[in-house]
């Protein structure tokens, strides 16, 4: 049976290179991302360099529906690994920046991770298998905004999840 991996974010970066070191290691990759045409050639690069199957979910993560459309993918289909990447920063001080803003980066950073790890943790606990990675930051640590505390909230979420779950078979990391 193939294994099956997804990441949010995977058509640059971080999420790009983590689509690229699964797919050597024989998973199967599920993109998430907004922009269709560079997943399609993700996805097609995947296919013919490692011999794997591709699926695509095109999802703006900011919003109700995007994160919606994943969680329905991740209910019903078997994931073995989670890739919580998606993210973006906002280039002004909090007192400078739109309120829109502010609320997307959140949406992106703490509500879709909490809600995709909420959704695919019943399932992984069921086989007694899975891994998740969170990609952090070391803004973390400091005071920097919204942001930075995103990204706290981020790691502490996944220390918790990982504590929880720490005498199963899965792994819950943050990056």
């Amino acid at each position: 049976m193939s294994k099956w991996a997804v990441v949010t974010g995977a058509t640059a970066g971080i999420g790009e290179s983590f689509t690229r070191i699964l797919a050597h290691d024989g998973f199967n990759i599920v993109l998430v991302a907004r922009d269709l045409g560079r997943m399609k050639e993700r996805a097609a690069h995947l296919e013919s360099q490692f011999k794997v199957q591709t699926a695509i979910i095109q999802a703006d993560l900011a919003t109700d529906d995007g994160c919606a459309k994943v969680e329905k993918y991740l209910r019903e289909n078997q994931i073995e690994v989670l890739i919580n990447n998606a993210g973006f920063g906002i280039k002004y001080p909090f007192t400078m920046s739109a309120l829109q803003a502010e609320q997307e980066l959140l949406d992106v950073l703490v509500r879709t991770p909490m809600r995709l790890m909420h959704v695919i943790l019943p399932g992984m606990k069921e086989r007694n298998s899975g891994v998740i990675i969170n990609v952090s930051s070391v803004a973390s640590f400091i005071a920097g905004g919204t942001y930075s505390a995103a990204k706290s909230y981020l790691t502490v979420l996944t220390e918790a999840v990982n504590t929880e779950v720490r005498s199963t078979n899965i792994k819950v990391s943050a990056l």
